[in-house]
């Protein structure tokens, strides 16, 4: 015990330990990122090759089958999984859980280029992304407006997309609902014939003059000059002053034989917002940034440049995560406070307000001394986290308690408090410890759960072993030596307070209690083997009854949310207007439904990829649905998108899923039926 004395007798060295675990733990709150779920890592990376006009046999001939091969030579792959659609093919490859995913997606990309030899000469450029486990965005941003042109709204959109990019939280920031701007050239073949010009001259026109030429520099007697010949093209203008034949009558220029023009692609997709067209921005943070923050930050950066722009142009936030986790959050964080008041009342009521208040100072110690772990392992905020520690709440105290009781029995048969207390260690030290150990034993295996499940779970055992790490820390070092110290304080240097009456009167309040336990223990300890019976019948019977009347297994359960997602499925070669209508359709059903707020449809013809993930080629649009909050509805979300699905099962054509976002783990479908074939 040596160096227990150490610490004793450094007291202020070791209280200012104590103090700075408690700002340190404070400053780690404060500077983890915020989330609703944990961040958990997908060992999945997603290959999609663009083609236009392809087929799908000839997609998997020509794309796949080179990506493939060269894919099959990684380490760690598991298994890949690829579908062709017309102008396009889409590989994921899943990868052993616990390799690095940097390193993975770094693999494949370099697998892909040398797969791209084999490409045809028009293929574009293959994008290799990691999967992500939560691919909804922080927050979406609707620009529409009744008498507001499109042009304009894609001004607009434009303009906030590189203003919310430049945000240092912001991973991306894309646009959807809008259409490319084009310039659309029609020439004149009678003022083509009038001239003597073929169209390959043109063409040639076009090509040579919109170059980057590096020019150099020019030394001279003023200094260097950097040389810049404008040859890109970089408005309508530009376009317009081509020139196409130059001799000694003058120059043609692209105007004098063509019909120069902006206008927009065709319509390959739309977003509606309750119904109206709009264009929007989805908004994704970046996997370290504190999620609150991120949509604070980009709310504001809304707000700074709105006066810039039409009153007329509508501005909605929705699918705002925040607000949900911050309730969240707000919520748990709530019950923490509750549970550490009535943990603190209950020790100070059993053991007085004295030995109480030594007790209780170890739970918020505890508690922001995990934090500092947590934050160093690179953990954020999140509801597992917040789980773990009111789990351990009632645990932490434990070691305190025995600790602080122990040293008080013995000051008041007459020892000093620098005596009581070391004795107290001394005697208590391995049973603290073991009990500790035992209860940390319990949640071991949880580290070891294989998996995303496991990555996703291991957050609660983490969080777990931190606080009952500080918490032996707390019972056999800081215990000690603030009991002493506050002795030392109020006087007391060798015996503790004379007045244990507080102690006391604790253990008066408890003795009805104390003395029916003592009768209900008697005639077990009397009868022992028809009390061992007893009890073994009973943990029998428990679990026959649990075994037949429960209500099922589930691996995570469902929890109470505010947002939802529609998906629309439906056969057949629709134009975009088609699915559009159809959309609206669904959308009129959806939003009559009550507790309903706000509805953001999204489609996409030519789109293989929604928020991060590969969808159905039938599928033909996506609706994002968001309730209104809990306490402005009568019914729980489950209710809600039980009636969605009730509502539009018998729409004809077509088929409608709705359920609310998914919670916990990742884990897909739940259940995946796959066909396969070696003679397609």
């Amino acid at each position: 015990m040596k160096f227990l004395r150490l610490v004793v007798d450094h007291s202020r060295a070791t209280l200012s330990i104590m103090l700075l675990v408690l700002i340190a733990g404070a400053g780690a709150r404060l500077s983890m990122p915020l989330e609703l779920n944990p961040n958990v890592t997908l060992p999945v990376v997603m290959i999609m090759v663009r083609h236009d006009g392809i087929s799908p046999e000839d997609g998997i001939r020509l794309l796949v089958r080179p990506i493939e091969k060269e894919l099959k030579t990684l380490d760690g792959l598991v298994e890949v999984q690829s579908r062709a659609s017309e102008g396009a093919v889409v590989i994921t490859a899943e990868f052993e859980v616990g390799d690095n995913i940097k390193q993975a997606v770094a693999d494949v990309r370099e697998a892909v280029d040398r797969a791209k030899a084999e490409f045809p000469q028009e293929t574009k450029e293959p994008i290799v992304n990691e999967l992500s486990p939560n691919p909804e965005p922080a927050v979406v941003i609707t620009f529409s407006g009744e008498n507001v042109s499109e042009r304009e709204l894609f001004k607009v959109a434009k303009f906030y997309q590189r203003e919310l990019e430049m945000l240092p939280d912001v991973l991306t920031a894309d646009i959807s609902g809008h259409r490319d701007e084009v310039v659309d050239v029609v020439i004149d073949p009678e003022r083509l014939q009038q001239y003597g010009l073929t169209s390959d001259e043109i063409i040639r026109a076009v090509t040579f003059n919109n170059l980057l030429i590096p020019a150099g520099e020019l030394d001279a007697a003023q200094g260097r000059f950097g040389i810049k010949i404008p040859a890109l093209i970089e408005d309508t203008d530009d376009i317009r002053e081509l020139p196409v034949r130059n001799n000694g009558d003058g120059v043609i220029t692209l105007e004098n034989i063509a019909d120069v023009r902006r206008k927009f692609k065709d319509t390959d997709g739309y977003s509606l917002i309750n119904g109206k067209k709009t264009i929007a921005i989805d908004v994704r943070k970046r996997l370290t940034a504190n999620l609150i923050k991120t949509v604070d930050a980009s709310r504001e950066t809304i707000a700074v440049s709105r006066d810039q722009f039409s009153a007329n142009i509508d501005i909605d936030y929705t699918f705002d995560s925040s607000d949900m986790t911050s309730q969240m959050v707000s919520e748990l964080q709530g019950n923490i406070i509750t549970a550490m008041c009535l943990v603190l009342i209950l020790v100070v009521a059993t053991l007085g307000v004295r030995s109480g208040l030594l007790v209780g100072l170890g739970i918020p110690f505890c508690l922001l001394g995990a934090l500092i772990i947590v934050n160093l392992l690179g953990q954020s905020f999140n509801f597992m986290v917040m789980f773990g520690l009111l789990l351990s709440l009632g645990m932490l105290i434990d070691g305190a308690i025995v600790v602080v009781e122990f040293a008080s029995t013995k000051g008041a048969q007459g020892m000093s408090t620098r005596d009581a207390y070391i004795a107290a260690v001394q005697r208590m030290a391995v049973p603290v410890i073991a009990s500790t150990g035992t209860t940390l034993a319990a949640f071991l295996p949880l580290l070891f759960w294989p998996g995303v499940s496991g990555e996703f779970m291991s957050y609660l055992p983490i969080t777990v072993f931190a606080v009952l790490a500080w918490s032996l820390t707390y019972a056999l070092i800081f215990a000690p030596t603030l009991g002493i110290a506050l002795a030392r304080r109020r006087g007391k240097r060798r015996k503790l307070p004379e007045d244990h009456a507080s102690d006391e009167s604790a253990k008066t309040l408890f003795k009805p209690l104390q003395d029916f336990y003592l009768k209900l223990l008697r005639p077990v300890i009397k009868h022992p083997f028809k009390s061992a019976t007893l009890c073994l019948a009973l943990i029998f019977c428990s679990f026959a009854l649990y075994g037949k009347f429960n209500a099922g297994q589930e691996f995570f359960t469902a929890i109470e949310s505010q947002y939802g997602i529609v998906e629309i499925r439906a056969q057949g070669n629709l134009s975009v207007e088609e699915q559009r209508d159809i959309t609206l359709e669904v959308n009129r059903v959806v939003r009559s439904v009550e507790g309903v707020n706000q509805l953001y449809a999204y489609g996409n013809s030519n789109n293989y990829v929604v928020f991060g993930t590969d969808v159905s080629r039938d599928q033909i649009s996506t609706i994002l649905v968001e309730l209104f909050p809990r306490d402005q509805r009568r019914r729980g979300s489950d209710e809600v998108f039980a009636e969605i699905r009730e509502r539009t099962k018998n729409l004809p054509g077509i088929y409608v899923t709705g359920q609310e976002v998914e919670t916990g783990p990742p884990t897909g479908k739940d259940i995946q039926i796959e066909l396969s074939s070696s003679n397609r």
